[in-house]
């Protein structure tokens, strides 16, 4: 049996990143509650504010996103890994963790890298339904890759290393009971940077949305947007939020009939978990497509519409939401297969530590 009386996470930079590594932590922490946890991120990242609000420590290094477009800004994330990974190697020499995960992100790579210089015991977490790049090379050196979903490319001999749990959901995520109200609130947003093609969209929608009755809207925007999607709004007749970013998002998900949404893994996770019906619109430009692979596979389910970016005009989009309004029982099935699902995947941190903690 691993003792696990130690642990680090490491990764960051995204909501969905970030969130996962504190449902692990949430989960360490009632299983060790005299355990000791450390999250490794960077400053840029959601990280530095999420982490130490969950009331977990947190250390940073100097690490960027390998942005192949920009070629400035890829040498010097390139300049950046060395000095990183020296700075995961004195972290962790100092920390003296039993188990590292990575959950993706940032600060993920060079933390995964010096715990293997420094011999330690990797974890990797694989939130979408594509394995990415990273996680495609640190698979080979890790000792289990947990999984959100079924990988939809497979790959290779690595497959016994896999295992299949679910994505770590925060625990103030719970399911959402069908609200029993006239009123249909709709919940529109496109992750923790907000998406514009979704935002100018729905601009484009709402003097349709203005024939219907009876319904609410919230529209999470992201800071680029918020200005000019708040201005669209005023001639919107339904009661309207309109908000540049949620933190608790659990409790606008409380409130949701409906959610309009790009498809990046904790979205999609989160989904399956809340019960909540929605229209999926996967950003075409994600790396190896996954969020469209994501989308797929609760459209395949029968849990979600998926309508891809390069179809997404203002007439389909009011199509899809009139539908949802009125059918009723489109709703139900699609409530009934996110729980299918969701049985499925019930708790993640606790297998994850389990599996960790049962190896030799």
């Amino acid at each position: 049996m691993m003792d696990l009386k130690k642990i680090v996470i490491a990764g960051g930079g995204t909501a969905g990143h970030v969130n996962a590594g504190i449902a692990i932590l949430d989960e360490y922490k009632k299983s060790y509650p005299d355990g000791e946890s450390l999250f490794i991120g960077t400053k840029r990242g959601l990280e530095k504010k999420l982490i130490p609000r969950a009331g977990y420590n947190i250390k940073f290094i100097n690490a960027r996103g390998l942005k192949r477009e920009k070629v400035l800004i890829l040498i010097y994330s390139l300049v950046l890994i060395p000095f990183s990974v020296l700075q995961s190697l004195v972290i962790l020499s100092r920390f003296k963790p039993r188990a590292v995960i990575g959950v993706g992100g940032f600060a993920s790579g060079p933390v995964l890298l010096a715990a293997i210089l420094l011999g330690k015991k990797i974890f990797i977490l694989e939130q979408n339904t594509v394995m990415g790049f990273t996680n495609r090379f640190f698979v080979k050196f890790a000792e289990k890759a947990f999984l959100a979903f079924p990988l939809s490319k497979k790959i290779g001999f690595m497959e016994q290393k896999l295992v299949v749990c679910g994505n770590p959901v925060r625990s103030s995520i719970k399911h959402v009971p069908v609200r029993q109200k006239d009123n249909f609130n709709i919940f529109i947003f496109g992750g923790s940077q907000g998406a514009r093609a979704i935002n100018y969209c729905v601009i484009k929608t709402l003097p349709l949305l203005n024939n219907l009755k009876n319904i609410n809207v919230i529209h999470q925007t992201g800071r680029h947007d918020f200005e000019k999607v708040r201005h669209a709004y005023r001639d919107f007749i339904h009661p309207n939020e309109v908000i540049n970013y949620i933190l608790d998002i659990e409790n606008v998900y409380k409130r949701a009939d409906l959610i309009i949404a790009r498809a990046g893994a904790s979205t999609i996770s989160e989904l399956v978990i809340t019960g909540i019906p929605s229209i999926l619109i996967p950003l075409p430009t994600a790396a190896d497509n996954h969020q469209y692979y994501n989308a797929k596979y609760l459209s395949d389910c029968n849990a979600a519409i998926l309508v891809e970016q390069k179809d997404l005009t203002a007439k389909l989009l009011f199509e899809k939401i009139n539908t949802c309004i009125n059918s009723r029982a489109e709703m139900d099935d699609m409530r009934k297969n996110l729980d299918k699902l969701s049985k499925k995947n019930s708790n993640a941190p606790a297998v994850i530590l389990k599996t960790i903690e049962g190896l030799p």
